[in-house]
């Protein structure tokens, strides 16, 4: 199945050391709008996206311009005088990866990082809690797959994980690392599972912007836009489950003959 997962470059760029965010929809839609925040106001450009028969049979529009589910976005290396370089990349989608694909695509995706040179992978997600927990435990944590990757993040607002699952993609990326000693990091903030939560991503949003000191995301406007983010995401997720709807009940229907 590996094989069915193909990664297309619009052009070629250098991701040497390069930070990648995984964002695949979670709890409170957290990680789509930390990815739709980060993209927007850095200004990202698309640079590839990744394809498969097993993915829904949707484009995806944004200003006119038709893309894959699933995309890929980078932004200009920015380096400071002591040869210290940041750049962000962000893999992301509106959509759930099928179960059985959870586990080649991972793959996939580790092995493009390493073939790139992408320095560490940084998983985005949201972990359902209720409302009375949410407003007493605001705290982001953080799990990580080597002992570099967590010394990496002492001294930023994370507690570490001591106990619980991560599932989906961050999950299997954070056993692979594990295994294969590749440096990944989930950062899980607690969200509201019954709607899209702008205030989770926003504490994510801020402990990405302080693992970039080079990289300056401006977090003024972070709830405005956040809250925009959600209704968008609201409205193209509606209109793709519309459409995917529709396509199968057209695909129920018999196909008339050529003349009809």
């Amino acid at each position: 199945m590996d094989d069915d997962i193909e990664i297309h470059m619009y052009e070629d760029v250098d991701l040497g050391r390069a930070m990648l965010i995984e964002s695949f929809p979670t709890v409170g839609l957290v990680s789509t709008i930390v990815a739709s925040y980060i993209i927007d106001t850095l200004k990202l450009r698309r640079v590839g996206a990744i394809i498969s028969r097993r993915f829904p049979p949707a484009a995806v529009v944004h200003e006119g311009e038709p893309t894959p589910p699933m995309r890929i976005y980078a932004g200009p290396k920015v380096c400071g005088p002591n040869n210290e370089c940041d750049q962000v990349v962000i893999l992301t989608s509106e959509f759930t990866v099928p179960d059985d694909m959870q586990l080649p695509l991972a793959r996939r995706i580790l092995a493009w990082a390493t073939e790139k040179g992408v320095s560490h992978i940084v998983s985005v997600e949201g972990t359902g809690v209720t409302g009375e927990e949410k407003e007493t435990d605001p705290e982001v944590y953080c799990a990580c797959s080597t002992e570099k990757a967590w010394k990496s993040m002492e001294g930023f607002k994370v507690s570490p994980m001591k106990v619980g699952i991560v599932t989906g993609i961050s999950g299997v990326l954070l056993y692979l690392g594990d295994m294969e000693g590749r440096d990944i990091i989930c950062l899980l903030a607690p969200a509201h599972a019954q709607f899209p939560d702008a205030r989770a991503a926003a504490r994510l949003i801020h402990v990405i912007d302080d693992m970039l000191p080079l990289v300056e995301i401006d977090t003024g406007p972070l709830m405005e836009e956040a809250v925009k983010i959600e209704k968008n995401i609201q409205e193209a997720l509606e209109m793709m489950r519309h459409g995917l709807d529709r396509g199968k009940r057209a695909d129920q229907l018999p196909s008339p003959g050529m003349y009809g």
